[in-house]
């Protein structure tokens, strides 16, 4: 608990003292007490003292008396306790008036007050608070290191904590779900109200009912092991102000970053097992389709079909944000959260990986109606979810219905999304099958065909764009899907009308005949090839 200077008047020397100005400030914490023996005590005096003095240093000095009580405020100084009669008669009219103004604690001592013996009571009152405070540390360290030994869970840290302290306690995540609670709280209605700005401000307010504690009301503790942050602690101390309940906090939070840990490497061992069987699975390294089924269960993952795969990749150059943006999207467990709310269908019927830059989720659709139109619905609200963190583009697959389909699966949602990041500059959801004319290029097994067509159709398009930078394959294309409606091109584009025209006259001295229906579907297939060779060029 803080000292305050209204302890301060409650101690035995103190008895007789008065409070004569800024009664507003006795709640002003004091760390220390000083003795003013000089003049020039700024130097020598720490944010929170108490001064103590006769004022015998500056009695005689009219400008360094009215400018004591503003520095000594502009010091942060909790209070000044002054004996008068010996030097001074009175405490002046100034000095109390600039006290009640600046809500700064004047204490008058009485005459027989003994200065030294004042500072020593406050400095042992300080000690003890300090000594009660590490006592009740080492008795929550103790307390919660038995159960830490014994292999308790996390629930049971909680729960010991919040006995010990008398206050709730919470467990929050990194994205301030909360995922652990005192039992105290579990019959209670608790939720997290998140400001708006969440990802500038990491304040918040907890509700307890009708009971809203704001971030005044709670002690908010960082869980981290190493570089790892696990989530947070709070602790609602309502309007409580005491040291001890941070001190208790700090040392749960250690422990409980221990348990987190411990768990931590235990699942990243598991982790590499899985990612190293799903990627056989990708790869189409099955050897048995019975004994992979089998395999998945012991992953949590009941393989049921048909599945669809998605591929959430972030489009971010930055790697070091980038693969802080996944483990946040992980750790948060964001996906699988839509996808359960959204799909109806338990975190048994997904799984979530993160494989070659990208996260990959199997959904089961046994029980989906509009496969399609949902798996679109649910990527459209993770884009929405994270429209202010990243750029990110969502592929999706068509319907895997056997395990030797997957790898097949894969590709398909690979391919969606090089093509849609061609086509798009924003984050973007996109179904393999929204590009059906992919169907019949594919097979085509000569490359060197398609490359002859695209270059006989397209050929001085891309190269001139190379040179020149023009954008007419962009131009082109934005063509094609409006039915060549140049004002509604022009504006999809963001560019003026006259300058698509000079576009379309370039495209024209190239020697591409836009005003013929025939060519026009030449030129379409041309860039479907294109667009099906720039995703498959590996």
């Amino acid at each position: 608990m803080l000292i305050t200077v209204k302890d301060v008047l409650e101690l035995d020397g103190f008895k007789h003292a008065k409070i004569v100005a800024g009664k507003k400030g006795l709640s002003n914490v004091v760390n220390n007490a000083t003795l003013m023996e000089v003049p020039d005590i700024f130097s020598y005096v720490d944010a929170h003292s108490l001064l103590i003095t006769t004022l015998y240093p500056i009695y005689n000095n009219e400008t360094a008396t009215n400018e004591l009580i503003p520095k000594l405020v502009e010091l942060n100084l909790a209070g000044i306790c002054i004996k008068p009669a010996r030097y001074i008669k009175e405490i002046q009219p100034i000095m109390i008036e600039q006290a009640n103004e600046l809500d700064f604690p004047i204490i008058e001592l009485p005459q027989d007050a003994n200065l030294s013996k004042l500072v020593t009571e406050i400095l042992e009152l300080s000690l003890n608070k300090h000594i009660n405070i590490l006592n009740f540390r080492n008795h929550v360290h103790e307390s919660l290191m038995k159960l830490f030994l014994k292999g308790e869970d996390i629930d049971s840290l909680v729960n010991s904590l919040s006995e010990i302290v008398k206050y709730p306690v919470l467990l929050l995540d990194n994205d301030f779900n909360i995922t652990y609670m005192s039992k105290d709280l579990t019959e209670q209605e608790v939720t997290i109200m998140l400001p708006s700005n969440r990802y500038r401000n990491n304040n918040f307010i907890v509700k307890v009912q009708d009971v809203e504690y704001g971030e005044e009301s709670y002690i908010k503790y960082s869980i981290n092991a190493g570089k790892t942050r696990f989530g947070y602690i709070v602790l609602l101390k309502g309007e409580v102000d005491n040291n001890s309940l941070i001190v208790a906090v700090e040392q749960a939070s250690l422990l409980i970053a221990s348990v987190f840990y411990k768990n931590y490497a235990v699942l990243e061992k598991e982790k590499s097992f899985q990612d190293a069987f799903i990627r056989d699975i990708l790869q189409g390294k099955i050897d048995s389709p019975i004994d992979t089924i089998n395999k998945a269960k012991v992953f949590g993952w009941n393989m049921e079909f048909p599945e669809v795969i998605m591929i959430i990749k972030l489009l971010v150059e930055d790697d070091q944000k980038k693969k802080q943006l996944y483990g946040e999207l992980l750790d948060s467990r964001l996906i699988q959260k839509i996808l359960e709310e959204k799909l109806l269908i338990n975190d048994k019927k997904l799984k979530t990986v993160y494989i070659d830059d990208s996260i990959v989720v199997f959904i089961n659709v046994v029980f989906m109606t509009n496969i399609k139109e949902n798996c679109k619905e649910v990527g459209r609200l993770i884009v929405e979810r994270l429209k202010d963190k990243v750029k990110l583009g969502i592929g999706i697959s068509n319907i895997a219905k056997d395990i030797s389909s997957f790898s097949l699966a894969y590709k398909e949602a690979q391919s969606s999304i090089i093509i849609s990041a061609i086509l798009n500059k924003s984050s973007f959801v996109s179904h393999y099958s929204d590009y059906e004319m992919f169907k019949i290029i594919k097979e085509v097994k000569d490359i060197d065909i398609l490359n002859t067509y695209v270059d006989s159709k397209l050929g001085k398009l891309i190269e001139y764009d190379k040179v020149n930078n023009m954008k007419l394959m962009e131009t082109l294309k934005v063509l094609i899907e409006q039915n060549f409606n140049a004002k509604k091109s022009a504006e999809i584009l963001f560019i003026h009308y006259n300058t698509l025209r000079y576009r379309v006259d370039r495209i024209k001295e190239l020697g591409i005949k836009i005003d013929d229906g025939f060519v026009v579907g030449e030129l379409v297939l041309a860039y479907n090839i294109y667009l099906w060779l720039l995703a498959n060029k590996d």
